[in-house]
C-alpha cells in the first residue's frame, strides 16, 4: 500500500496558490509542480472550482508518478494507493468518491482510496490574489471551444478542422507539460506559430506545468490526459458554463484495441477511451462543472483524419513539426537519437501509416526499420510493439473476435458495436499496406 499525505504549504514559488507536496509515507517527500500562471495572469472571475479540479487531476498524476510500479510482486503492474487530499469542501467530495475512485482505477489499471480532508491553508487563498492583482494583466481569456493542445498530429487536426469549420470563431489551446519527463512543450512551441499564421488572432494558448519537481519514476503516464483536462476545464471555466471541450484523439488510440493478449486489461492505456471520458463527464457534472467532452474523432483511424482534413495544404507543411511517439525517453536505443520520434512504438507505426496513406513524405525515426540488421534486432525482443502489429495483421480477427475483445477490455456502447468493429479493420487495413510497403509480411 503507498499512502500518501498531500500537504499544503504558504509561498508556492509559481505563485499559483498554496505550495503543493506529496509526503509518501515511510519514504519521501515530493514537492508537485502545479504551475497555473497563465491562467492567474488573466483576467476574469477566478472559478475555483474549476481550479480545484484542475488540482485534483495534477494530484492524481503526480501520485501516478511518483511510484514505479515495477518495484512491486505479483503483476509488477497493479498498485495501491491511499491519498489524503486537502480540499475546500470534502464532504462535497467524499459523497461522489463512488464515481472518483472507479474512474481512476479504470484510467491507471491500479487500485485507489482517497481520503478528502478539509484544507488547513486555502489553495487559493490571500497570497494567491495578492499576487494575481500584483501581475500586468495583458488579456481576458476569449473563445467559443476550448481544445487540447499536445503537439501531436491528432490535435494539430482537431484545431485545423474546428477553425475552418466554424470561420467567425476562435479557439483556446489548453495544454500542459511535465519537465521531469517528455517533450511536450517543445512539440506544442513547434506549431503554434504555424498556426498562427494561417489562424491569426483566432488562437489563445494557455499552458500549465504539472507533475513532480523531482522524483518522478513511474515512466508509463496513464494519468497524463487527466492533467490535460484538468487545464482544460481550468480554461473554459474563464468562458461560461457549457463551453465544449475537443479531445482530438483518432479512434484507434482512444479504444486501444488489443493488439495481442498481453495487451489487454490494465497493460492498455486508457487516457481517452469512451468509458473513461463518460465516467469524467459525470464527474464534472456532479461537481458543477458544465463543461461537455466532445472527441470527434472517435470512429475515425488516424489515415481517415489526415485524408479528411480540412486544410491539407497547410496540413502537409506543418505535420512534420507535430510528435507521436510514446517512447522519447529511450533515445539510447535508437539508431539516430537525432529524430523526434522512435518510429517503432505503436503511436509511430500507426502515424507512419496514415501518412502513407495520404502520401506525405515519410519522416526521419529514431529506427527507419529499412536494414534488415536493425529489424531483425527488433523482432527478436519479446513483445516489442512492432511484433504485436505484425500480429495483429496477420491474425486477421473476425469481427465477433474483435468485439469480444472490445467488450473484454472495457465497457463500450453496444448499439455501437458495427461501427466500433469497423474501425478495427479499417486500422487493419491501414497499417497492413505500411506493413507490407516496408517488406514486413
Amino acid at each position: 500500500m503507498n499512502e500518501i499525505t498531500v500537504q499544503l504549504e504558504a509561498g508556492n514559488p509559481y505563485k499559483s496558490g498554496s505550495a503543493v507536496y506529496l509526503d509518501i509515507i515511510n519514504d519521501r517527500r515530493l514537492q508537485l509542480g502545479f504551475n497555473i500562471e497563465d491562467f492567474a495572469r488573466t483576467r476574469g472571475t477566478f472559478d475555483q472550482n474549476a481550479a480545484e479540479f484542475a488540482y485534483f487531476a495534477s494530484v492524481i498524476y503526480g501520485c501516478d508518478r511518483a511510484v514505479n510500479r515495477e518495484n512491486y510482486d505479483g503483476d509488477r503492474w497493479t498498485r495501491e494507493f491511499a491519498v489524503q487530499i486537502p480540499v475546500a469542501d470534502p464532504r462535497k467530495w467524499s459523497s461522489i468518491s463512488n464515481i472518483i475512485e472507479p474512474m481512476i482505477e479504470f484510467l491507471t489499471g491500479d487500485i485507489w482510496h482517497l481520503n478528502f480532508v478539509v484544507t488547513p491553508i486555502p489553495l487559493f487563498g490571500r497570497e494567491f490574489r495578492k499576487a494575481r492583482n500584483s501581475f500586468r494583466k495583458a488579456r481576458r481569456i476569449r473563445g467559443d471551444a476550448v481544445s487540447l493542445y499536445s503537439g501531436g498530429l491528432d490535435s494539430l487536426i482537431g484545431i485545423i478542422n474546428w477553425l475552418e469549420v466554424n470561420p467567425a470563431a476562435s479557439i483556446v489551446l489548453a495544454s500542459t507539460y511535465d519537465a521531469q519527463a517528455e517533450n511536450s512543450r517543445a512539440d506544442q512551441e513547434r506549431l503554434l506559430p504555424l498556426l498562427e499564421t494561417v489562424y491569426g488572432g483566432r488562437i489563445q494558448r494557455y499552458v500549465s506545468r504539472t507533475g513532480l519537481c523531482t522524483g518522478g519514476e513511474d515512466t508509463n503516464f496513464r494519468s497524463r490526459s487527466l492533467a490535460f483536462i484538468g487545464n482544460a476545464v481550468l480554461a473554459a471555466s474563464f468562458l461560461g458554463d457549457d463551453t465544449p471541450i475537443l479531445i482530438p484523439e483518432n479512434g484507434a488510440i482512444a479504444i486501444n484495441y488489443p493488439l495481442t493478449p498481453a495487451r489487454r486489461g490494465s497493460l492498455s492505456t486508457r487516457t481517452v477511451h469512451p468509458n473513461f471520458i463518460s465516467m469524467l463527464g459525470s464527474l464534472l457534472d456532479s461537481l458543477g462543472l458544465r463543461y461537455p467532452l466532445n472527441n470527434p474523432y472517435l470512429m475515425k483511424t488516424k489515415g481517415e483524419m489526415m485524408q479528411e482534413c480540412r486544410n491539407t495544404t497547410f496540413l502537409r507543411a506543418a505535420y512534420a513539426e507535430s510528435a507521436s511517439c510514446g517512447k522519447r525517453g529511450h533515445k539510447e536505443h535508437w539508431d539516430d537519437r537525432s529524430a523526434r520520434q522512435c518510429g517503432a512504438c505503436v503511436p509511430c507505426i500507426f502515424r507512419r501509416a496514415a501518412v502513407q496513406s495520404v502520401g506525405f513524405p515519410d519522416e526521419q525515426y529514431g529506427h527507419g526499420l529499412t536494414s534488415g540488421s536493425v529489424l531483425q534486432r527488433i523482432l527478436s525482443k519479446h513483445n516489442h510493439d512492432l511484433s504485436s502489429v505484425i500480429d495483429f495483421v496477420e491474425r486477421n480477427d473476425s469481427s465477433d473476435d474483435i468485439w469480444r475483445t472490445l467488450k473484454s477490455n472495457a465497457r463500450l456502447d453496444s448499439s455501437l458495436k458495427d461501427q466500433y468493429t469497423s474501425l478495427v479493420e479499417r486500422l487493419r487495413d491501414e497499417v497492413k499496406n505500411w506493413t507490407q510497403s516496408m517488406g514486413l509480411l
